[in-house]
């Protein structure tokens, strides 16, 4: 039997939470920049980690969605590792963001960069690209299983292209189903250009057997009726004129390999400050500039916010893991 005096205590502990419940959502409101942002860029001007960030100071300035100056910084080098380093150093400073992608993950597997993803305050996603497999039109591959069917018997019979870089998003698209299929990965004949674009120009110059790369490189040479796009990394079809587009997953290939654009900051960011975060990052998704700039750019119009998308880099991580130390690339 619970005595008066615990039962007391056992209501004012109660009272306290209630409050405490009560206060929280208003003092994450409360908090907002009180100077300068500075968005932080680990790539030279005018790339892929640019051109969005460039989007997002934009729309946050035009917008009055932030009310302090925001400021891009490009900070390259290292395979990206000086822009990484300079913001994960800025501990418990919510005016500092930093864009990354894919290679964040793989270089810490790979030893290129010893920084993991949770060296930092995850915020959210911004959006997401999805590669796809291609060939010549005058390839005598009509299918991703048709493909997967030579490689299994002899993987080093064909080459592929990949740029720019072994390791990266584009080399694990290949290797991820590939590898779940059954083939060798390791005897694969994977070729690097500095480039997607000129990873297309070889194969459709006839020195590959097929590419992989982002949408975005191989969409107009499937449009002119140059490539024949066999499949692509997302979870389910793309909308609009690439629905007639197969997934891995129609192929009895349970394989999805994504390159998003992700929002971080530097480690130590209190609840309010993410919640701060995230607010405005929703709000620039769903502005009209931002729409425009998905459909232009052929980019998958997916936000995640910072809880969910820990939980989608676990799996990401685990995976490349797994691939990398297949290739014989995993420290």
């Amino acid at each position: 039997m619970i005595s008066m005096g615990m039962r007391y205590l056992l209501l004012a502990m109660a009272a306290t939470a209630l409050t405490v419940l009560h206060i929280t959502p208003a003092a994450a409101a409360d908090w907002k920049p009180g100077k300068p942002v500075e968005f932080v860029v680990p790539a030279p001007a005018g790339g892929s980690l640019d051109r969005p960030a460039r989007l997002v100071q934009k729309i946050w300035q035009e917008s009055k969605l932030v009310d302090v100056p925001v400021n891009i910084v490009n900070k390259s080098g290292g395979g990206q590792s000086v822009g990484y380093t300079y913001v994960q150093q800025m501990a418990n400073d919510p005016h500092r963001l930093l864009v990354v992608s894919g290679p964040l993950l793989a270089n810490h597997i790979t030893g290129r960069n010893k920084l993991h993803y949770t060296d930092f305050t995850i915020l959210g996603q911004l959006y997401t690209e999805y590669n796809v497999l291609s060939v010549r039109n005058d390839a005598s591959f009509k299918t991703a299983n048709d493909l997967v069917a030579r490689l299994k018997t002899a993987p080093d019979s064909l080459s592929v292209a990949i740029g720019t870089t072994l390791g990266n998003n584009s080399h694990i698209s290949i290797a991820l189903p590939f590898k779940r299929a059954g083939v060798d990965i390791k005897r694969l004949r994977t070729v690097v250009f500095p480039s997607a674009g000129e990873s297309i120009s070889n194969l459709l110059g006839g020195h590959l057997d097929y590419v992989t790369g982002g949408l975005s490189v191989a969409s107009p040479h499937w449009k002119s009726g140059k490539l024949r796009i066999l499949v692509v990394t997302a979870p389910k079809r793309l909308e609009g004129e690439y629905s007639q587009i197969p997934t891995w997953k129609e192929q009895g290939i349970d394989a999805v390999v994504s390159n998003a654009r992700l929002m971080l900051a530097p480690p130590g960011l209190t609840a309010a400050q993410v919640a701060y975060w995230d607010g405005i990052l929703r709000k620039t998704v769903a502005s009209p500039e931002w729409k425009k700039m998905v459909a232009q750019e052929q980019w998958v119009d997916e936000y995640v916010s910072s809880g969910e998308l820990r939980k989608h880099l676990d799996q990401e991580y685990a995976e490349m893991r797994e691939i990398l130390t297949d290739l014989g690339m995993a420290k």
